[in-house]
């Protein structure tokens, strides 16, 4: 009984001094298990593969995420846009795509 209550005492130990920290980041967001894993895409700036607060689109709906995937590596320069593999902060995988299959993808142009 003793043992049940001590790791919730404890983790709520660590909360108040600031040991677990309660912000988003890819390493909460990928042993997270509340969080889905999804597929969005998005528009990302040429000439560099490291692209940094991506505002991405659920092709479901079309619409634009609630927040912006604060850090996404790339390994082609020249490429625009993007299908983004992640959970949260925590980027899988992309891969690039073209400039149709993107506005297809975020509902802006029909088949």
């Amino acid at each position: 009984m003793f043992e049940k209550l001590l790791v919730p005492v404890y983790v709520f130990f660590l909360i108040i001094t600031n040991q677990i920290s309660l912000d988003h980041n890819s390493w909460t967001d990928r042993a997270d298990t509340s969080i889905p894993e999804v597929t969005s895409y998005a528009k990302v700036p040429k000439n560099t593969q490291n692209y940094l607060n991506v505002q991405a689109y659920n092709p479901d709906t079309g619409k634009k995420l609630p927040y912006k995937i604060k850090k996404v590596g790339g390994f082609d320069p020249s490429r625009q846009y993007i299908k983004i593999d992640h959970k949260g902060q925590y980027v899988r995988k992309i891969n690039y795509i073209s400039q149709t299959t993107y506005l297809k993808a975020i509902n802006q142009i029909d088949d």
